[in-house]
């Protein structure tokens, strides 16, 4: 979050605007660029938006993503995910083939099967299309999905797909919303969250093996 809203600012910062604060930056998590540019200039015309658009992803692409990294614990928890035989797809504001490079280098690729980006369906989240195409991609009904996430752009996005909800509260938001039927602090309550999901079919581990704690 922090090399976002640095790069959103680095940007409104070169085109005289005013410096967004982090938490407004971070309520839009999620979101495609378009809205924040509106929150510096809110009359901003369409060419101005393509054209920021373009630096932004410029300044992220040198700076931001190589200074990205995983929590720690974030491999471990997708492996172990994986290796229950759980499908797992990525849903993220980001373009498709940004998200694929990122994680491709953060060295979790192989755990990941669909990469899903704001250019992957009509409406960015909090609408429910991108989780239904995910679903869509891995086969799976509402019922066995689960959305997690750290932003109420996530939860919402779950919860109107009829997904089940876990919030993290290590991300951008540190209390639970209102759309979370579960908050969790740490890996560890997320693998048993979602085992707690695997229970008589159609659960989300119906067809998958045992979740290591």
């Amino acid at each position: 979050m922090r090399l976002v809203v640095e790069t959103m600012n680095a940007v409104i910062a070169t085109h005289g605007g005013p410096l967004l604060p982090y938490e407004k930056v971070g309520e839009l998590t999620g979101l495609p660029l378009d809205a924040m540019f509106r929150l510096a200039w809110p009359d901003i015309g369409a060419a101005d938006v393509e054209s920021y658009r373009v630096e932004y992803r410029a300044r992220y692409d040198a700076v931001a993503i190589p200074a990205t990294r995983l929590y720690r614990g974030a491999a471990t928890t997708l492996r172990d995910f994986h290796e229950a035989g759980l499908l797992q797809a990525t849903v993220t504001g980001k373009r498709a083939a940004d998200c694929e490079r990122i994680l491709r280098g953060l060295g979790i690729k192989q755990d990941i099967d669909v990469y899903l980006g704001g250019d992957s369906a009509p409406r960015p989240k909090p609408a429910p299309d991108l989780a239904q195409y995910a679903m869509s991609r891995l086969g799976v009904s509402p019922d066995e999905s689960v959305v997690i996430g750290d932003s109420a752009a996530d939860l919402a996005m779950g919860k109107a797909a009829g997904a089940h909800t876990i919030q993290v509260l290590w991300g951008f938001s540190r209390s639970p919303l209102p759309d979370a039927e579960r908050t969790v602090r740490t890996w560890r309550e997320l693998r048993d969250a979602v085992r707690a999901l695997g229970g008589p079919k159609p659960g989300i581990l119906g067809r998958g093996g045992p979740l290591r704690s």
